[in-house]
Order: C-alpha cells, then structure tokens, then sequence
C-alpha cells in the first residue's frame, strides 16, 4: 500500500495483524483451556495410580491434587470472565505452568513421567500466541525449572535426560515461532492487499472507508475535525473513447503518483472508483481544506500539460469542522458529493465546498 497508509499513526494499525504484540483475547482463552486440560489431565493421572495400586508418594500426590486445583481454577477465570486478561499475566502464565510442572517432583524428589510431557505444553502456548522473546524466555524458564527437576531426581544422568528434552523443546519452539511468524506476515500482506486499489497502489474504497470510520470515531471522542475530499477526472471517457483504455490506465496511474506527492504521509489518499479519487486530511478546517483542493486542481492543471494525455480534475470539499452533531461518514460523502458535482455544473476544473 502507498506510504500515506502504511505511515499512519500506532493506535490506528488493526492489533490482530500485528505481528509482535499478542491477541490478549486468544491468549486469554487458549491459556485458559490448556490450564483446564493439565488440571484435568494431572489429576486424572494420579487417580489411576492410585486405582492401580503404585500410587505417587504422599507429598507428590498431594501436590498434584492441590496445584490441579489451582490450574482449574485459573483455567476458568481466564475463559469465563470477560475481561480482557492483563499482558504481564499471559506472559508470566506458561512460565508459572513449567514451575508448577516442576514442583511436586523437586519435592519429592521422585522422578515423574508426567513432567516432561507437561513441560512442553507451556513453550508450545508461549511459541504459538505470544511474542517471540516472550516465548523464548518461556524456554529458558521451562528448562531451567527441569535442569533442577533433573538434577534431584536423578542426578548426573538427569542430565542426558534434560538435554533430550530440552532440545525436543528448543526444536519446537523455533519451529512454531517461525510458522506463526510467516503466517502473521502472510495475513497482513493479504490484509493490505484486500484495502489496496491494484492499478494505483493507493488505498481502495474499502481502505479508505475504514480510515473515515477511523477518523470519525475519535472526532467523536473529542478529535480534530478533518476535511474530505473528492477528486473526478474531468473527460475521462473521451480518454478512453480516443486513446484507448491503456492509455487511461496510464493516466490513472500517474494522477495517483500526482496525488500521493502533494499530501502530508497522514492524510489518505485513495482510489474509490473508476475515475474518482478521495483525499481524508484529518485535522483540517474548511479554509484549508478548500485551499487543498484549489492547490491539487492547479498542480493537476499545469503537471499534466507534459502528459501525452493532459487532463484536469473538479473536487467537491466536505469538512465535519464546526459541525454539531458530528455528521458521519455518509453524510461527509453526500456533502463533498454534492459539492463535486456543483464544480462539474459551473464548468468542470475547479472546486466546489459543501
């Protein structure tokens, strides 16, 4: 997409296609249920012994029903409360989980074969929801807590043990990092080309929609007023109808080039249909949206001469400056609208204002 939209200010970037900061949403949930499912799958498991008669020594079994509990409980506070969890604790979440992984066997000082299948459940939820380093530090956590559970339970051939299992993690983790990380890329390139006109790389009447929407919103919430307007090639068919229609394709192209070089990188400039062009200029009063417009159609004017094409433009200007209420988007189209074609009525090449 043209710079004017790849440039515009943080709060204004859609966060489920970026690509360093999670979904909280998705952590909160997925954390959840997978706290569900250890609890469920721990307790579970030291049921069974139990059943069969070679039950975990009394601490570790302890342990294991109490730390279950607690991962049930918090398993269903993060998938049933509605809040939106904080992000210090979905990062620490995975890491805690090792811990707790970890605790009843340092304890006990008994092996565990639950230890080693649990522990790669956390570097997996960091890997596949949170940001890379969050899922790395998530590692080095999960294997440090299992060097120690390593080192008390069996001593110096814990140590083959930790590094098979670490770097069973290690492979993993890198591996999801890197999936999840291509497949962020390729939904934001998809998103971009979804709000991009193909012939002229501006913004497409999609993206431009969802920047007036944008701007309105925090007009509402007590935001500058901003100025819209709308571009229409004067003639267009007769370039078509004599030159062919590459040749229109050309000039569209080039009056796009025109356009993106004489707005600011946070005004918006787009293409929303055939020959008809758009311009969102946020922070802008009438005045000086109404000189904006003058100043493209005189550029378009002189520019052009040097085309093998020369054409000109007529602009309708809206502004929601001293508007009360603030009209929306609709609206602003319907007046800048109606103002494009009183330019066209009183002879085409010129600036009409609502």
């Amino acid at each position: 997409m043209h710079a004017d939209m790849r440039t515009r200010r943080a709060d204004d970037a859609p966060p489920e296609y970026d690509v360093a900061e999670p979904s909280r949403w998705a952590a909160k949930n997925v954390g959840g249920t997978l706290l569900l499912a250890a609890a469920v799958l721990v307790s579970g498991i030291t049921a069974l012994t139990d059943l069969r008669g070679e039950p975990y020594p009394p601490t570790t079994r302890l342990l294991n029903y109490v730390l279950s509990g607690c991962a049930a409980v918090l398993g269903l506070l993060l998938t049933r409360i509605r809040r939106r969890a904080p992000l210090w604790l979905i990062n620490i979440l995975p890491s805690v989980a090792a811990v707790m992984v970890c605790v009843p066997t340092a304890v006990d000082h008994s092996p565990s074969p639950l230890g080693p299948l649990l522990l790669t459940w956390p570097v997996t939820f960091a890997a596949a929801v949170l940001t890379p380093r969050a899922a790395w530090i998530t590692l080095g956590v999960t294997a440090a807590a299992f060097a120690v559970l390593a080192s008390i339970s069996r001593g110096v051939d814990g140590l083959t043990l930790w590094l098979e299992v670490t770097a069973s993690m290690a492979v993993v983790c890198w591996m999801v990092v890197r999936l999840r990380g291509q497949s962020l890329r390729l939904r934001s390139a998809l998103a971009e080309l979804a709000r991009t006109d193909p012939l002229t790389g501006l913004a497409n009447r999609r993206g431009f929609d969802e920047a007036i929407e944008r701007e309105h919103s925090r007009q509402r919430r007590g935001g500058p007023a901003m100025a819209l307007l709308l571009v229409d090639v004067d003639h267009f068919k007769a370039v078509n109808d004599s030159w062919g229609h590459q040749a229109g394709d050309d000039v569209l192209q080039a009056l796009g080039r025109l356009m993106a070089a004489r707005f600011r990188a946070m005004d918006v400039v787009g293409r929303i249909g055939g020959e008809e062009f758009a311009v969102l200029i946020p922070d802008c009063t009438m005045e000086r949206g109404y000189e904006r417009a003058v100043e493209l159609c005189d550029a378009v004017r002189t520019e052009t001469l040097a085309w093998d094409h020369p054409i000109t433009v007529s602009v309708g200007v809206s502004t929601s400056a001293d508007a009360a209420p603030t009209p929306t988007p609709a609206e602003l189209f319907a007046a800048a609208d109606g103002a494009l074609y009183a330019a066209k009525d009183a002879g085409r090449d010129r600036v009409g204002r609502a």
